[in-house]
């Protein structure tokens, strides 16, 4: 069964340098307040067991939710704002692995039996998050099925977002990649604002600066896109899609149909 094969996997213990928890506490979460689309995709048992267990707390700009090679002493279900996973690449800038926001998870490595990660993860628009302890969320995974099955399939959806975002980045345009950008990062938001600077998005994309400010200038000249003081607003949807390339369907997609595969299967079968 998936819960024994887990119980050999998930680890009790670790002896790598931690990093500090955040002490910021709010309140504590109500389960039919949630907002995350992960928590509130479970059933209401299992919704209720794991909010019980956290407390929802506020997230800072350039807050540090993980950092690389450091015991994870938290995870977090993020309600609003975003924040970036990024990956090394040597010597060069961290670029980012995956926009991260109110359908997402940051603690994947808990899940897979790992106690550490090798990616950073930091806040760029601020909000707030249901936090867990990290051996909080292991025990609860052994030990609810509708938990381990959520939590597994946003793994895949994950995998297959970052498969797909590692094609982009290497073959397509900077504006291609740069339309795709936005389109995720709306929909992480809920919103076609984006708070974010020209320095950030380039960081994103691993790009410099210039290059994001002539393409977006390029954008706000078609009236795609409106730029205003470290924010970014979409004003046509159907021509930045255009403007992007499959990519952004294919990621935008992935979540759906990695966490309604098993619904429809169910369905099929009854």
């Amino acid at each position: 069964m998936l819960s024994n094969e887990l119980e050999n996997v998930l680890p009790t213990h670790g002896r790598t340098p931690s990093l500090a928890p955040s002490r910021e506490r709010d309140q504590t979460p109500h389960a039919h307040h949630a907002t995350n689309d992960l928590v509130r995709r479970l059933p209401h048992s299992s919704r209720s067991r794991l909010v019980e267990l956290c407390d929802e707390v506020t997230l800072r700009p350039r807050q540090m939710l993980q950092e690389r090679n450091v015991l994870l002493q938290n995870a977090y279900f993020l309600e609003n704002g975003a924040a970036s996973l990024t990956a090394r690449a040597g010597d060069c800038l961290p670029v980012e692995i995956q926009t991260v926001g109110a359908k997402d998870f940051i603690g994947i490595p808990l899940i897979l039996g790992m106690r550490v990660s090798p990616h950073r993860c930091m806040v760029q628009v601020p909000g707030r998050a249901l936090r867990i302890e990290a051996d909080a969320l292991i025990e609860l995974v052994r030990g609810d099925v509708e938990i381990q099955k959520l939590l597994l399939r946003y793994v895949q959806a994950t995998l297959i977002q970052s498969s797909q975002l590692a094609a982009c980045n290497s073959r397509h345009s900077l504006q291609q990649r740069l339309a795709r950008w936005l389109l995720v990062a709306a929909d992480k938001l809920f919103s076609r604002e984006i708070p974010l600077t020209h320095r950030c998005i380039a960081q994103a994309l691993g790009v410099r600066r210039a290059g994001i400010t002539s393409t977006m200038g390029e954008m706000e000249a078609r009236g795609i896109i409106k730029q205003g003081r470290a924010q970014v607003e979409i004003l046509d949807q159907s021509q930045l899609e255009q403007l992007s390339c499959n990519c952004s369907r294919v990621i935008l997609s992935a979540h759906e149909n990695s966490l309604n595969a098993a619904n429809a299967r169910q369905a099929s079968n009854s």
